[in-house]
């Protein structure tokens, strides 16, 4: 019995998926010059429901942790759950990364910290990297910057912008066709991980006679009609490399499709989390958004690594008095010189 293509469908529900429906999650991260990180956790949620071994980041016993609750106006209730945990270096980060087995397990992640001495100021850079889930089209090759501003802009500033004057026009205008276009792109790279994947399996398997410069011609064919992914497996399959190619090779299909959902499962199933990041000094560049309170946040969903790795990257400075102090003192010294040569003469 044909069936419709499954991981296309899986890439249709994930438009609308940004999170597994838990509490939502702010994780708050403080840099100090030595590379040491004060990591704060804050959950929320309309129930005292927390449970930390599926938390969105790895947390355990050796965090600080304690809880609070808040009644609104209206009455309802939320209630608040703080973990706190200080960190010698982002290779204590890692190691939990890498470690975790909770929610988000698949996700490939990965924390950075740089300092660069500049004799007037010392530079710092600190960074968090989610690996891309799956090869497909790069979020640069397929959106406007408009677009990608929109797209990588985290939900609750977006929230922001329709409570605003421009709402009507910024919906109009620039979300709703974003979603559209989501769409488009989410269907297409999963069209080009398919092709990949077909093509590493050809490299692997000679035997089989798959036709390279077919398959990535088929690709662009495939890519042109609006509704492929209204198209069954063993069409889009039989479309890339030849009719019956579904039939005669039904084992080797079922393997690389089962690959493709498995690579697609960390972005697909990937439980959304605010970062936000505090940097010593004074901030000077940043790919991150800034809130009201001028906090600089990014939102880790599925979306931002799914066909490209998701850098959230941050730099600061901190100046060096003394080194002002003995370039003063230097100057004032070789005036001082210059000026008894002159008057000796």
């Amino acid at each position: 019995m044909k069936r419709k293509a499954s991981i296309f469908i899986l890439m249709t529900i994930m438009i609308f998926l940004s999170s597994c429906g838990g509490p939502d999650a702010l994780v708050v991260n403080m840099v100090g010059e030595d590379g040491t990180v004060q990591r704060k956790l804050i959950l929320t949620y309309h129930a005292d429901e927390f449970d930390l071994s599926d938390c969105q980041v790895p947390v355990d016993s050796t965090w600080v942790i304690s809880k609070s609750f808040d009644v609104s106006e209206e009455g309802d209730t939320t209630y608040s759950l703080t973990a706190i945990k200080e960190f010698d270096s982002v290779d204590e980060i890692n190691h939990d990364y890498k470690t975790y087995k909770g929610t988000n397990p698949g996700m490939i992640r990965r924390a950075y910290f740089e300092k660069k001495f500049r004799w007037f100021n010392n530079l710092y850079r600190y960074s968090e990297k989610v690996s891309a889930a799956l090869v497909g089209i790069p979020p640069g090759d397929f959106f406007t910057e408009e677009e990608i501003d929109y797209l990588y802009m985290p939900e609750k500033l977006t929230d922001a912008l329709l409570e605003g004057p421009d709402s009507t026009k910024i919906s109009e205008e620039i979300l709703d066709p974003l979603e559209k276009r989501k769409e488009e792109w989410l269907g297409k790279s999963l069209l080009r991980a398919l092709v990949v994947k077909l093509a590493d399996t050809a490299y692997a398997n000679p035997e089989i006679g798959i036709d390279t410069n077919r398959l990535y011609r088929k690709e662009e064919e495939l890519t042109s009609m609006l509704f492929f992914d209204d198209l069954e497996e063993e069409q889009i399959l039989d479309t890339l490399l030849g009719k019956g190619f579904y039939q005669d090779n039904s084992v080797l299909v079922e393997n690389f499709l089962s690959e493709i959902e498995k690579e697609l499962g960390p972005a697909f199933e990937a439980d959304s989390y605010l970062l936000q990041t505090f940097m010593p000094g004074e901030l000077i560049a940043t790919n991150g958004y800034l809130d009201k309170e001028g906090n600089v946040l990014w939102e880790v969903d599925g979306e931002k690594f799914l066909s490209s790795d998701y850098e959230m990257w941050i730099e600061s400075k901190t100046s060096n008095p003394w080194a002002w102090m003995v370039t003063g003192a230097f100057v004032l010294f070789v005036v001082s010189g210059l000026l008894f040569k002159a008057f000796k003469s």
